[in-house]
């Protein structure tokens, strides 16, 4: 026999996932996963996890930049997940230097449709329960293409009454003609959320956490089996454009090699397939052992107590951190990593940062020691409880 608990969660599940006998209407999430990009994939399961365990019966329409390889990511998700890129391939066909036309376009694709590319996709939306933004820091001005996705969203809420909202999202750095137009947007939203202070307090919108945090309150194990994974780990990645800063990345890794007895000791970590393999390829050369995107995937994130971190993605930091590590970030992009990590680092992390200086003989040896905050698992485990919380309220009050 079951216990009242547990027959009670099964209830409320179910009355979650049905009002009155009447099925609810799908759940669309928007996300810039499907690339893969670790970071983006690990949040999107995140939420498709969450939404398995609590609303396995609704339907979810899951709208990435790649949905076929989306299918294969997330196909032990949630058991009715559809993918499509309906938003994303409407926004980026549009114009990409005049936010004003490109936003003008979109709204004119929803309310008139008119295209035989995204009619289907675009009618559809119409009766979606609610329309969901989901974390990272891809709505800023470095990717202004995206901004249709925005406008898309607000045009819904408007003419249909589709209830829209955003969680975990980095907004900076942001300059230029489009800040006022984003700032009036979000205002328009049932909520938004910004993972970083500084984005929350630029917007004017509620200063929360970011969405990988949701991993934590799931069922899915988050980490991989702590034996034979090295004492000490490398992820310094292979998608930046500067090509000066792309030298200093690579002086950092040599010269945080250089102060390891062994190569073959050290692991290093892909991100992102293939770039960030550039960049480990000549240590994985030595013998260095590799963890690539798909082990990872699924095996598990490879971190666990007393390990070495050097790394500059911020998922890393924030998984590795949460798993006992020790870490030293790099900067690989000011303006825009500097914010992700500091917003770890203000969480309790207690990683150390490290910008790599201009002059090629200025920062030789500089590279300061990985450090640790011991609470910090358990304060992750703590943030995973209030995302809990924040999806539970966005999903069932609808």
């Amino acid at each position: 026999m079951s216990s009242l608990p547990a027959r009670a969660a099964r209830t409320i599940r179910r009355v979650g996932d049905e009002i009155f006998g009447q099925p609810q209407p799908p759940v669309y999430l928007v996300s810039a996963g499907g690339q893969p990009n670790f970071g983006d994939e690990f949040i999107t399961r995140a939420w498709l996890d969450w939404l398995a365990e609590h609303q396995p019966n609704r339907e979810v329409w899951l709208d990435t930049i790649e949905p076929g390889r989306a299918s294969h990511l997330f196909r032990n998700t949630h058991p009715r997940l559809k993918t499509t890129n309906t938003l994303w391939h409407a926004t980026h066909t549009g114009p990409s230097d005049d936010h004003e036309a490109a936003a003008a376009r979109m709204r004119a694709l929803i309310r008139d449709l008119g295209s035989p590319r995204y009619d289907l996709g675009l009618r559809d939306l119409r009766g979606m329960g609610s329309i969901h933004l989901l974390g990272g820091g891809y709505m800023n001005s470095i990717w202004p293409e995206n901004f249709g996705v925005v406008e898309a969203m607000v045009t819904l809420k408007e003419d249909y009454g589709v209830p829209i909202f955003a969680t975990g999202q980095g907004l900076l750095p942001h300059d230029g003609p489009t800040f006022d137009w984003l700032r009036d947007r979000l205002r328009e939203f049932d909520y938004v959320e910004a993972r970083d202070g500084e984005s929350a307090r630029t917007f004017g919108v509620i200063h929360g956490l970011d969405d990988a945090f949701l991993a934590f309150a799931n069922e899915r194990p988050i980490y991989a089996p702590s034996e034979g994974l090295p004492a000490t780990m490398v992820l310094v990645q292979g998608d930046v454009e500067d090509t000066r800063q792309d030298a200093r990345l690579e002086r950092s890794v040599e010269q945080f090699m250089s102060a390891q007895e062994s190569v073959s000791e050290v692991g290093f970590v892909e991100g992102i397939p293939p770039e960030d393999f550039r960049r480990a390829a000549p240590f994985v050369a030595d013998s260095a052992p590799f963890f690539p995107f798909m082990r990872i995937w699924d095996e598990g994130f490879p971190a666990r107590e007393g390990q070495r971190w050097l790394t500059t993605r911020f998922h890393f930091h924030l998984l590795a951190a949460a798993a006992g590590a020790s870490g030293t970030v790099v900067d690989a992009r000011p303006g825009y990593y500097d914010i992700k990590h500091a917003s770890l680092q203000e969480l309790g992390t207690g990683w150390t940062s490290w910008e790599p200086a201009e002059d090629d003989d200025a920062d030789a040896g500089m590279i300061p020691a990985p450090t640790r905050n011991v609470d910090f698992p358990a304060r992750a485990q703590e943030f995973g409880l209030r995302k809990a919380e924040l999806a539970a309220r966005l999903y069932s009050a609808r």
